[in-house]
């Protein structure tokens, strides 16, 4: 395909590409190669971000060997995954097998010390750990939050950061703890089209920065090398900020001091109704624009953007296969845009399904279906995660130096381009081939 007859986008990647790429593997005057990464490359491509991955939140299957959340877990690093995205809350516990464990908690950290499988979890050799975190406590900010419940929130969120500085000093791990969509609890279950109270609106400001001042504080006074903790807030409804509508990104974002911004990109995804990379893109972009720009400036973090995708996904119907592959491009292409916007990290929703229909029919909305069989879904991600950790490992091994960012995410960019819905779905019925022969 000639160059001209591409999208701006496409083409500015393949330029980019033709000039970084090459560097990726000679001698750079410019950066000093270091033998420890030549030494070292199979750990410096473990610890490097691919930003695409996936989260594990319930899911209908009854074949897991451990506890339901372990066994997600384990599953996601096979897949050649190191970015993991679970929930502390209570809501989860039960459905990852911890509900005894939640049950007895008064605080996020002793629910974590009671449920053995979840502290296993955290133990697996993940780089990145996304947590949502509510409260155990009793406290509720959407009424205003007193002294008291300050108290609770900063305690609570002070000694679960503490703890993770200690235990998980020297390891490497980057921890982000979060919310749930921000905009459902703004409205504390109030409808979608019922707005927030001013008084919700001040208690969650307050509820954030509270949380952030905990993270600031306790990494402040915990001694720690090797391990880092940060602080997000997510959003779900960013078309009612850009409408001028009270919303987190509009009346919240602002007033707080937070890390990351995590979007849930639902309403930005699914203008189109056909695969249509332009129709992904330009909502994101616009959408994660305004959000960067709602935020207030911040130095020392380790992202070069501080707006992430949290969730994305589609709905399929294995019964029409049209929609199967339909689902496959799409979101190709909002791994795509992600890595277009380069942005720290775009999930999929999720390793296994648990959304259905009324009627009980599968929303297919996973990696992994409901028998264990892996879909083309599961071969896209750990075709792209084994082709990019192996071209980090080979930049370390022959340049001595990991792929700087731009070089990396235009070999992503190529990489993806390849891995066509056909390639991955015939891996994908191979894979039911030989388990129905055996």
């Amino acid at each position: 395909m000639a160059l001209h007859t591409l999208n701006p986008w496409r083409r500015r990647a393949i330029r980019r590409a033709a000039v970084l790429l090459p560097l990726a593997f000679s001698s750079v005057a410019q950066a000093k190669p270091d033998d420890r990464c030549s030494a070292t490359a199979l750990q410096t491509a473990a610890n490097y971000n691919y930003v695409l991955g996936t989260q594990a939140f319930g899911g209908n299957h009854d074949f897991a060997k451990d506890s339901t959340l372990l066994d997600q877990a384990k599953a996601i690093r096979a897949l050649g995954s190191n970015i993991l995205k679970i929930s502390l809350g209570k809501r989860q516990a039960g459905k990852y097998g911890f509900g005894d464990a939640a049950a007895r908690a008064r605080t996020e950290l002793d629910y974590l010390k009671a449920a053995r499988g979840l502290q296993q979890t955290l133990d697996l050799d993940f780089k990145y750990y996304q947590f949502w975190v509510q409260t155990f406590t009793d406290a509720d900010w959407h009424h205003g939050v007193s002294k008291a419940a300050a108290k609770q929130y900063y305690d609570e969120i002070y000694d679960l950061t503490a703890w993770l500085l200690k235990r998980y000093a020297g390891t490497g791990k980057v921890f982000m703890l979060g919310n749930w969509e921000g905009d459902w609890l703004l409205n504390g279950g109030q409808g979608k089209d019922t707005p927030p109270t001013p008084e919700a609106i001040k208690g969650m400001i307050d509820w954030l920065n509270i949380r952030q001042k905990a993270i600031d504080d306790a990494k402040a006074a915990t001694p720690h090398d090797g391990v880092e903790v940060y602080h997000y807030v997510e959003v779900n409804l960013v078309k009612r900020a850009l409408d001028g509508k009270p919303s987190v990104a509009l009346s919240v974002l602002p007033a707080t001091d937070v890390d990351l911004v995590s979007y849930s990109s639902y309403e930005a995804i699914k203008q189109s109704p056909s695969p249509d990379i332009d129709s992904i893109r330009q909502p994101l972009t616009q959408i994660v624009r305004y959000l960067e720009g709602q935020l207030k400036p911040k130095a020392g973090l380790p992202f070069d953007h501080r707006v992430f995708i949290g969730e994305y996904g589609y709905h399929a119907d294995k019964t029409r296969p049209l929609t199967v592959e339909q689902q496959y491009l799409k979101s190709r292409y909002v791994m795509q845009v992600a890595i277009e916007l380069d942005l720290p990290f775009a999930l999929i929703w999720q390793f296994y399904n648990n959304e259905y229909a009324p009627d009980g029919t599968s929303h297919e909305m996973s990696l992994v279906d409901e028998t264990g069989q892996r879909r083309a879904l599961y071969y896209l991600h750990q075709q792209y995660l084994q082709a990019m950790t192996n071209f980090v490992a080979d930049s370390c091994r022959q340049t001595g130096m990991a792929p700087s960012r731009d070089t990396f995410r235009a070999r992503a960019l190529d990489m993806l381009t390849t891995l066509s819905f056909d390639k991955m779905q015939r891996m994908a019925q191979a894979e039911r081939q030989t388990a129905a022969a055996q």
